[in-house]
């Protein structure tokens, strides 16, 4: 992760990463590991700029059941500005026309580079506990009154957060491999908020989606999805602050922005 970035956004990572917890541990002898990759993107705006970036770990499953890191790397995105957001002070403001198109590029063949080519893994990854968590300030007078907010649009994970002029609420609403769920209301601030939400596996195959804004856990309807959810491995393009199916924008501001399915690609 870049080094310049502010502390809550460290912080922000662990506590999503939370729900994999890995452990650096000893091989045992004689013991066939179970090699795995895994990936995640993270943006912010530090220096006045748009960093995003695609981080990939490799690393192998012990016969106890230790997950062990072999190696890390980060992939800086290549991101096109559409219209003008305008960044600065460490985020960027969206008003309503205007987004980031970026190319994801290929996790499989990166993957391959990044062990030699000893690590194949397949074009799909299924996903452990997805979730994403954004610092961001919605405009509370948008241009477009009746919009969904559009976030963060991937063709197999989205993120939006509809806003109720009326009473200046918004909910978060999510959808990870086509399944979606959304959270109550909140209300809105002019400042900076907090908003995570993450799909917690309550049994084989169910997830719990647990929404959360700044401290306030907000319940989900549904209140458990179905999964498995699975992701793809090959390139393909994010938008951030719009939805290309729904030809909606988000209007607001946006510091910063991880999104975690915590996808494991085995091989």
């Amino acid at each position: 992760m870049n080094t310049k970035r502010r502390g809550i956004h460290f912080v922000l990572l662990v506590v999503v990463l939370a729900g994999f917890t890995l452990f650096l541990g000893v091989q045992a002898a004689g013991a066939t590991p179970t090699r795995w990759a895994r990936w995640w993107t993270d943006t912010s705006f530090p220096n006045n700029a748009m960093d995003t970036d695609l981080v990939i770990q490799l690393g192998y499953t012990t016969q106890s059941g230790q997950n062990v890191i072999t190696q890390q790397q980060s992939f800086n995105v290549t991101c096109t500005a559409v219209g003008n957001p305008v960044v600065q002070d460490g985020k960027a403001t969206f008003d309503g026309s205007s987004y980031y198109s970026c190319a994801l590029p290929n996790i499989r063949d990166l993957v391959g580079v990044m062990s030699n080519g000893t690590l194949q893994i397949g074009d799909q990854c299924t996903a452990k506990r997805p979730a994403l968590t954004g610092v961001l300030t919605l405009d509370g007078t948008p241009n477009n009154l009746a919009g969904d907010n559009p976030l963060f649009y991937r063709e197999d994970i989205q993120l939006s957060l509809p806003l109720k002029v009326a009473t200046q609420e918004a909910k978060v609403a999510t959808a990870f491999g086509g399944v979606g769920a959304v959270s109550n209301s909140f209300a809105i601030k002019a400042v900076e908020q907090s908003v995570t939400a993450v799909y917690v596996r309550t049994s084989p195959g169910v997830f719990a989606p647990t929404f959360t804004v700044d401290s306030l856990i907000l319940p989900s309807t549904p209140a458990t999805v179905n999964g498995p959810f699975w992701f793809t491995n090959l390139d393909t393009t994010i938008y951030i602050g719009y939805s290309p199916v729904t030809g909606k924008y988000f209007e607001g501001t946006l510091t910063s922005l991880l999104v975690d399915p915590v996808c494991i690609g085995q091989g």
